[in-house]
């Protein structure tokens, strides 16, 4: 078997992948006896022009010269982990992707735990998400980060991954058996939309009761006690519970969580990017990445990844939402958060994506909780209580005049914004960057600035904190039967990564 790379073909080409396989490696048809596609991306250097880019798993029969880009496949051993022998079912706190897939891989290894999640499950969850959209009412434990499925349930649903090792194919696997497309395994850029995600989150809850496990909504993690250097006690809902092993699984914005851990735990600040969304009508983007000939109904609404540097800086859109809607994704009140999300269509008349700067200690001091008082510091200062979560928006090129737009242009965002001038809101050092990687990106898409809106603040890039963990038994420093996970805990950054991440960890224990 052959791994062959770079199989160039455009999008409107109808011809058998086979015969570009066949040119490209100067084979005949007939060398090649099977072709599995691993990866398709696609190149859009040549707007208008578009191409998928293969990456194909061959079988060649033959002789045949030797190419840089045809090489033999050497499949990849699991890669050993450490190995723990438990008795009894762990608890998990938190049912994002992180707490789901090691409840998953703890099911695999014989054990049936037990998850506890503070929020509720997905159908109140999505009642509880549209009446803060429609009317601004925040439920604090019930809202876009808080609840079954995490906060990637209200997303674009990307599942990105820098790789496809052992663990990630996996996960890959397991997402495809509970509903998403097959298709998942080979796109670069496979994504769900977060009405995917909804159903497959059901599936997975629904197959993990199957299997014995207990899900606990409305539950909320309130205190640790620890001896000896284990954990002996969990609070739940003011109600102590004893276990043997407790999966942490938090996410992000458990900002309350995490002081409470650090007066035993240790824990430390995690640099962190700010800035705020711009969302430009699908068209525009769609002409400017991919071209006016493009037939979008085969390549989808068009993606892009930008990046800049300023002084010590960097510059960068994340989360990209191609046909999606920005939203407000608020977990505390008084403070406004925003995030982007679209539905498994991208068929939204709008694309936005984060731009954000990274920031160092100069921008928000030293301490565990530096960063994450810097966040929330921000998320307030952009709340305006006569217009509760409605976010502030500027014209991006009102924003780089530093003038407070007249009328902002139309938009996606729930429940609704004001007109205010955002480089009030950042310091002198953070809107100097982020204005460089606008005017960079104009330059690359000419017109990104005019046709741009920008709804601020975005801040919930990462996690602010990481908690310390051994890097081979993956528990917390200090304590052999904690095990922080996910993106919450400080390593993972998003759906696939943070799934990826429970899911090796569910694998080191055995019965």
């Amino acid at each position: 078997m052959f791994i062959a790379r770079n199989i160039l073909v455009e999008i409107k080409d109808k011809r058998d992948l086979k015969e570009h396989i066949s040119k490209k490696f100067n084979l005949a048809s007939e060398q090649i006896e099977s072709i599995e596609i691993i990866r398709r991306s696609i190149d859009a250097r040549k707007r208008g022009r578009l191409k998928f880019n293969y990456t194909v798993l061959c079988e060649i029969s033959g002789n045949f010269k030797s190419h840089p880009e045809l090489v033999k496949y050497s499949p990849k051993p699991a890669p050993k982990l450490f190995k723990k022998k438990i008795i009894n079912n762990p608890l998990i706190i938190g049912t994002g992707p992180a707490g789901l897939f090691a409840a998953l891989s703890l099911v695999e290894q014989g054990f049936s735990p037990i998850l506890f999640e503070r929020g509720k499950e997905i159908v109140d969850r999505n009642k509880d998400v549209m009446d803060f959209w429609e009317n601004s009412i925040l439920n604090p434990e019930s809202n876009v980060q808080f609840g079954e499925g995490g906060a990637g349930t209200f997303s674009d649903g990307k599942l990105t991954s820098r790789g496809k090792d052992f663990f990630t194919s996996n996960v890959f696997d397991l997402l495809i058996k509970f509903g998403a497309d097959p298709d998942i395994k080979v796109n670069a850029l496979p994504h769900l939309g977060t009405d995917g995600l909804k159903k497959i989150v059901l599936n997975i809850r629904k197959y993990l009761i199957e299997n014995g496990c207990e899900f606990h909504f409305n539950s909320k993690f309130e205190d640790i006690k620890s001896e000896n250097g284990r954990v002996t006690k969990i609070k739940i809902n003011g109600s102590w519970l004893e276990s043997e092993t407790i999966i942490l699984a938090i996410g992000n914005g458990a900002r309350d969580t995490y002081r409470m851990l650090s007066e035993s735990i240790r824990m430390e600040s995690k640099p962190l990017a700010i800035g705020f969304r711009i969302e430009h009508p699908i068209d525009f983007i769609n002409q400017a990445f991919y071209g006016k000939n493009t037939d979008f109904n085969v390549s989808g609404a068009a993606t892009y990844r930008l990046t800049a540097k300023y002084k010590e800086r960097g510059i960068y859109s994340f989360c990209m939402c191609p046909g999606g809607k920005v939203i407000a994704a608020s977990s505390g009140f008084g403070q406004v958060v925003t995030n982007g999300m679209s539905y498994s269509l991208r068929d939204n008349n709008f694309s936005n994506s984060a731009i954000v700067a990274t920031l160092n200690e100069n921008d928000y001091g030293t301490g565990i909780f530096a960063a994450m008082d810097f966040q929330e510091t921000l998320e307030k200062k952009c709340f305006n209580p006569d217009l509760p979560y409605h976010a502030p928006s500027q014209n991006a090129e009102d924003y780089l005049n530093n003038t407070t737009s007249k009328k902002v242009r139309t938009n996606s965002y729930r429940p609704a914004i004001y007109n205010a001038n955002l480089n009030d809101f950042f310091s002198k050092s953070i809107n100097s960057a982020l204005k460089a990687g606008l005017y960079k990106f104009e330059k690359t898409a000419p017109g990104f600035i005019k046709n741009g809106v920008l709804i601020a603040p975005e801040t919930r890039t990462s996690a602010p904190v990481r908690i310390l963990r051994d890097r081979e038994k993956f528990n917390s420093i200090g304590l052999d039967n904690f095990y922080p996970i996910g993106e919450g805990s400080g390593y993972a950054g998003g759906i696939i990564s943070s799934a990826v991440d429970g899911y090796k960890v569910g694998k080191i224990f055995q019965k």
